[in-house]
């Protein structure tokens, strides 16, 4: 019998200081080093905890070695993780690399139409289809709604129709996203900070400009579902691992910087109340 363990590296990181503490760090690294599948997901937070790190980098070692598969999932590929030691990025690369991309509307209904049918209800193709093209983000999302939907209707001794549905994508939904563009936020950045919208479609390296720009991708990441190519591309045709580096950076500076966080959360606050 194979033993396979999945957590999150959140997860895995508590666990590992819990094991420090109560001086159990190596019945922690014995454990992980038992399976014979470990998955991680989200290794990207793993960045900045470098004795985390240096555990893992053993634990993966012994697991590769012993022919033991390895899966891991983030966010960025492993050449855009900044932060995380080399030689565990140098073992990332050793592996397969798959970008995971959202699923098509075929794949929405399809993924609604099982689940709906693993709880007993089966729900009509109009039913299925206005859900899928209204959840788009995540499959979790995606479930959740159906969950939600069939609570909905369970508390209230409702039938499932078209107005129960829509009431319950309104209230899970985070397609108001959708209503937020790349110029809207670019506008809204250039105007708290009294600079022109071209310049951050220059190559300009002003201290001021280059803030700016970072703020402005960063939101786009943020309160957009475009990706790291097309955000780039509305900056000057810059490409996706700039966008990575802005987000990143300011990622990092809003964790000691308030005054930024402020700002940031302020700008975010008149983009939201512009499409609300």
């Amino acid at each position: 019998e194979k033993r396979v363990i999945y957590i999150s590296s959140d997860a895995f990181t508590v666990e590992f200081v819990e094991a420090i503490q109560s001086n159990t760090v190596n019945k922690f690294s014995n454990f992980y080093k038992s399976m014979d599948a470990l998955i991680i997901d989200d290794i990207q937070f793993l960045v900045g905890k470098e004795k985390t790190q240096d555990l893992f980098f053993h634990i993966f070692n012994t697991l590769h070695q012993n022919g033991k598969q390895i899966i891991l999932s983030s966010d960025r590929s492993p050449k855009d993780l900044k932060g995380l030691s080399d030689r565990l990025v140098s073992r990332f690369l050793w592996g397969l690399q798959t970008d995971i991309q959202p699923p098509d509307l075929e794949t929405r209904i399809a993924i609604l139409k099982n689940k709906s049918e693993s709880y007993g209800i089966s729900l009509s193709r109009e039913i299925l289809e206005f859900i899928a093209q209204n959840i788009t983000s995540n499959i979790r999302e995606l479930e959740g709604c159906l969950v939600k939907l069939l609570a909905n209707a369970s508390l209230t001794n409702r039938e499932i129709n078209f107005d129960l549905v829509k009431k319950t994508v309104k209230e899970v939904s985070t397609t108001k996203q959708i209503n937020i563009s790349i110029e809207l936020i670019t506008k809204t950045v250039c105007e708290h900070f009294e600079i022109e919208e071209n310049k951050l479609r220059e190559k300009n390296r002003r201290k001021e400009i280059v803030m700016a720009r970072q703020i402005a991708m960063y939101l786009a990441k943020q309160l957009t579902k475009s990706s790291l190519k097309t955000i780039g591309l509305h900056f000057g045709g810059r490409d996706h691992s700039t966008v990575i580096h802005a987000q990143t950076s300011i990622e990092e500076m809003i964790n000691t910087d308030t005054k930024l966080k402020e700002t940031i959360d302020s700008i975010k606050s008149k983009i939201e109340m512009t499409v609300t």
